[in-house]
């Protein structure tokens, strides 16, 4: 979700959803049409969601001392690699 609010000197900003603004920091090149993608597709609204939760889990298990840390850390960066060429896909769906 993008909220758009007005500055303390009446300027408009926005917010951009935490899970788009990740997908954009890793594909810089593509934030025009990550935005729109954002706005017009449910689908790709989900998976900004799991990008967001996938990278929250690799920082969970990469601060973990439990048996089984580094493990999961190997599955979410897996699972992480799979969503970015989800991303991808959908990027160059758009051009």
């Amino acid at each position: 979700m993008q909220y758009v609010f007005n500055g303390m000197s009446g300027e408009t900003m926005s917010v951009i959803h935490p899970g788009l603004f990740l997908i954009m920091q890793q594909f810089p090149s593509a934030k025009d049409s990550l935005r729109r993608l954002y706005r017009s597709s449910a689908s790709f609204q989900t998976l900004c969601d799991d990008y967001q939760s996938c990278t929250n889990a690799i920082a969970h298990w990469t601060r973990s001392q439990q048996e089984q840390a580094l493990e999961r850390r190997r599955e979410y960066q897996e699972l992480k690699r799979s969503l970015e060429c989800e991303i991808e896909e959908r990027i160059s769906e758009t051009w």
